[in-house]
């Protein structure tokens, strides 16, 4: 395995100090992938700007595949609120299905925690911030959500039974804080949750059931992040969506020439020094065939050519045009993937690849196997990373492949590529 220095060369080969594809989202307050590396999303920036502008609160849903960018487009709009004075947590809140309402509201808390106790300048009263600090503080026990909880409605740094963490009491603390931060900044505060396709719909459903006047609490600007399937399942939950501020915002692809400038921008703010100059390992030719491939989803475009030229770069910079490209991915797949399957499920996991979604009776009547066998092959291959599930609409499940198995698709391209 390679170590983080032999990682850190291969880079610097081509001129700029990390990986420039890098799949980590944009960071509210900043990280190696700087925020004015973002593109596109001009109206959307605006238009969710001016809903965290307006007084009261609100609850606004943002729904789209997985890996177009959802995540950072969010967090560049809460970077340039907090700039503007409004209180946000730096670190997205990452939903779990494990967690109970009352786990919910903990999380949140801990969230406003972590970043408080990160800020030279509170916009909280010590007493309130101490009171905080007695949940989460070192050498508090941890309870089934992973929080530590202690001392909270009693003598600081004394244990206490989560029993007695009623939803009552924690709501109220929570609106404690917020009124005072919302007065010592005059400005609302604005809370993101994240990933909500990792929650089981039964549990979405009794979790915004009972969190509904939790939402509501004024002053507070709540951003919910997720894929079809999670707006599919809370645009039938009446006592959540009713509550709705705005339009959900659905978003989509960027653009092909969207993406030649997100990654020029990136291989810019990357570069070692002014004095070098950066090398892109890849043609147009080679991005645009992977724009096509992953129908414009920056995440896998992203991780491809990060998994391609980390794989293929030995002494010297490399450059990937369609043909090397191709033929790099696809060893890579059939050598760390496909070697394990048996034939069946490889049958069905190649037919899934060729299709943006398909169901398993769809699977079943067209590879003509028993819709039972279906079940068991797609089970194992979702356990194995192969596929996961998009959306339901009904009883019926459909399935996607994952976007390293589209590799499998690739095509050489006997003309010449075309020079970046």
């Amino acid at each position: 395995m390679q170590d983080n220095d032999s990682l850190k060369d291969v880079w610097e080969l081509y001129g700029v100090k990390e990986n420039p594809f890098s799949i980590s989202p944009i960071l509210v307050a900043g990280g190696s992938i700087p925020i004015d590396s973002f593109v596109g999303r001009g109206e959307y920036i605006k238009r969710l700007s001016k809903i965290i502008g307006s007084k009261g609160g609100s609850r606004t849903f943002v729904y789209g595949d997985i890996g177009i960018g959802k995540t950072s487009f969010v967090n560049v709009v809460r970077s340039s609120a907090f700039e503007k004075g409004f209180f946000t947590h730096f670190k997205e809140i990452t939903t779990q299905d494990k967690w109970s309402p009352d786990e919910f509201i903990l999380n949140t808390l801990s969230a406003i925690y972590s970043t408080l106790k990160l800020l030279k300048e509170r916009p909280l009263s010590d007493s309130l911030y101490n009171r905080l600090e007695s949940l989460f503080g070192i050498g508090n026990r941890t309870i089934n959500a992973g929080i530590s909880v202690a001392g909270f409605g009693g003598n600081y740094g004394e244990e206490l039974n989560t029993d007695r963490l009623t939803s009552y009491s924690l709501q109220d603390f929570f609106t404690e804080i917020v009124e005072e931060i919302n007065k010592k900044t005059g400005k609302e505060v604005i809370i993101h949750y994240n990933n909500l396709e990792l929650v089981s719909e039964k549990k979405i459903r009794y979790l915004f059931d009972n969190l509904r006047d939790f939402f509501q609490t004024k002053g507070v600007h709540f951003i919910f992040i997720g894929n079809l399937t999670a707006f599919s399942i809370l645009q039938s939950v009446p006592r959540f969506s009713s509550i709705l501020s705005d339009t959900p915002f659905h978003i989509e692809i960027l653009t092909f020439e969207e993406v030649k400038e997100l990654l020029r921008k990136r291989f810019d703010s990357l570069r070692i020094s002014k004095e070098y100059n950066v090398i892109y390992p890849y043609t147009e030719d080679c991005l645009l065939t992977l724009y096509d491939l992953m129908q414009g989803n920056i995440r896998e475009i992203l991780n491809s050519l990060s998994t391609a030229v980390f794989y293929a770069t030995l002494e010297r910079p490399i450059t990937l045009d369609r043909n090397k490209l191709s033929k790099t991915l696809k060893d890579i797949l059939e050598k760390r993937y496909l070697c394990g399957l048996t034939a069946k499920p490889k049958e069905v996991l190649l037919e899934i690849v060729k299709h943006d979604e398909i169901t398993n009776k769809a699977l079943a009547d067209k590879l003509d196997i028993p819709r039972s066998n279906i079940s068991t092959y797609i089970k194992d291959l979702e356990s194995s990373g192969c596929v996961y599930l998009r959306r339901k609409n009904g009883k019926d499940k459909f399935w996607k492949a994952d976007a390293k198995i589209k590799w499998f698709l690739l095509k050489e391209n006997p003309q010449q590529s075309l020079p970046l």
